[in-house]
């Protein structure tokens, strides 16, 4: 494989976005009704949209496990293990949000 980080950044990616999810770890918030982006939560200007925050925080945090871990440690990797992590990510998700499913 040409970039073998790939795989670890797209093996974690879904794991820190739960994670940012369910721990409200946002690196920021955007209030659209204002059209203003906050670094912490700001009472008073509308609804807040986490969303961007969370993909950022998750995008951050894989990019920054994926250059830390060397190459020959990511070519080792199988790509299976991208399909399982992310199929239980997918299932994880889905447990964890059937509360809208019933």
């Amino acid at each position: 494989m040409k970039h073998p980080a790939l795989k670890i950044f797209s093996m974690l990616f879904g794991v820190f976005y739960i994670a940012a999810f369910y721990f409200d770890l946002a690196l920021f918030r955007y209030y659209p009704e204002a059209r203003q982006f906050h670094w912490m939560r700001t009472d008073g200007i509308g609804v807040v949209i986490l969303w961007y925050g969370w993909i950022v925080t998750a995008a951050l945090a894989s990019a920054a496990v994926a250059v830390a871990v060397p190459r020959p440690v990511a070519e080792r990797l199988s790509p299976r293990w991208v399909w399982i992590v992310t199929t239980l990510v997918v299932i994880v998700t889905l447990l964890y949000e059937r509360r809208y499913f019933v």
